[in-house]
């Protein structure tokens, strides 16, 4: 989800090395400089993102990806992401956010549906998107409890 949120703000499907380190640190303010330069190997070895000459693309179609307002990857994910990369475990991190929609989803609650929601909640009442999302997930039935934990965890992180 990291990757395209990335490219979907961007508005574009190119992107320098430079330009991808500066902007996911400086402009969005996601991480340091130094995070996003060990994260982009990562990205690449993971198949998120291609390296053609001197610059990057993403790997997939971002538009296919539905990325909630405000979307901001977590510091537990991020973590986690290098933590994966420095044991040389290439696995996609656990993205909190992803895997409440996931769930959803197994549930029978369309991704749009949830994330439609989830941004209503979050703007009425001023909680985080996962937050927002693990009360409607609770609204329509699902059990939320293996969440709870990890989201305490996630939010505490920002």
């Amino acid at each position: 989800m990291i990757t395209a949120a990335f490219f979907q703000g961007k508005g574009k499907n190119v992107v320098t090395e430079n330009e991808f380190i500066m902007d996911i640190s400086m402009k969005l303010r996601w991480m340091q400089p130094s995070q996003a330069k060990h994260l982009l190997p990562l990205f690449l070895s993971c198949g998120h993102m291609t390296m053609d000459g001197e610059f990057l693309r993403p790997a997939f179609d971002v538009n296919t990806v539905d990325i909630p307002f405000g979307y901001r990857p977590s510091a537990d994910a991020i973590a986690k992401r290098m933590q994966n990369a420095s044991v040389g475990n290439a696995a996609p991190p656990a993205d909190l956010l992803g895997e409440l929609l996931a769930t959803a989803e197994r549930s029978g609650i369309k991704k749009k549906d949830i994330v439609v929601s989830a941004n209503a909640v979050q703007k009425k009442i001023n909680v985080d998107i996962e937050i927002a999302a693990l009360l409607i997930m609770r609204e329509n039935g699902i059990d939320i409890s293996e969440y709870i934990e990890r989201s305490y965890g996630t939010i505490l992180n920002r």
